[in-house]
């Protein structure tokens, strides 16, 4: 694929509808004064597997290779089919959509964070396990974004060689919304840009009513983005060595 400013700006629209799909279910049902106000898991599912299947799909229309992933850009740097003048573009275009994201959540949500004195604020954009238990978190960090991603490349490489954009989105939904009803111990993030980028600009954007909440650190540094990207990692590399 040759990469161009398109293909850059694609990854930026993807993560961001991605992302802001996500985040914007997690204030409804995370915040005073909306018009959702409490968690339904099933409705959890849908929303995360709509805003990931949506993503996926906006970028692939929009000619972009929709990695969409830290851990998958990664991988295809480390098999040979992206460089990494490109990896470090299209990472910082995730970094750029995870952060328009939250500010725009910040805006359209203000007044629900004012309100919204006592309640944590960093959950809602960041995953953390039912359980914090650090090893075994590595663990199934891995696991669970292995396995999404392995099903993802998979049926793609099923369908089509590089699958059309109805497929691609389909297969995305359905991936999220399996791996969320069952490898969901650490909050299914699966993707560094969705937990480790979004802890950065929390710590940066002005939310109302932060009341000192920081980010755990140790934990998404070494879950949610080192795990994470050895799982999509090994999940780029199985798919490269059984199609090879």
């Amino acid at each position: 694929m040759e990469h161009t400013s398109m293909t850059y700006f694609s990854e930026f629209v993807g993560s961001l509808i991605f992302l802001l799909g996500g985040y914007g279910y997690m204030c409804n049902v995370s915040l005073k004064k909306t018009l959702v106000s409490s968690l339904n898991y099933i409705e959890l599912v849908f929303a995360w597997s709509l805003a990931v299947g949506f993503g996926l799909c906006v970028a692939v229309i929009m000619g972009g290779p929709a990695y969409l992933n830290p851990g998958v850009v990664f991988g295809s740097v480390i098999w040979g089919s992206l460089g990494a003048g490109d990896a470090v573009i299209y990472l910082l275009m995730e970094f750029i959509a995870a952060g328009a994201a939250m500010f725009l959540c910040m805006v359209f949500f203000w007044d629900s964070f004012k309100e919204s004195k006592d309640s944590p604020k960093r959950g809602v954009f960041s995953a953390y396990p039912v359980q914090k238990n650090l090893p075994l978190n590595c663990f199934q960090e891995v696991l669970a974004t292995f396995m999404f991603l392995f099903l993802v490349f998979a049926c793609i490489k099923g369908t089509t060689e590089s699958g059309t954009a109805l497929q691609i989105g389909v297969i995305g939904f359905a991936s999220v919304a399996i791996l969320s009803l069952t490898l969901n111990s650490t909050g299914f993030s699966m993707n560094a840009m969705r937990s480790f980028f979004s802890s950065v600009w929390f710590a940066i954007l002005p939310f109302p009513n932060k009341n000192g909440e920081k980010p755990d650190w140790v934990y998404q540094f070494i879950v949610n983005f080192i795990f994470s990207s050895i799982g999509g990692v090994l999940a780029v590399s199985a798919i490269n060595i059984i199609f090879a």
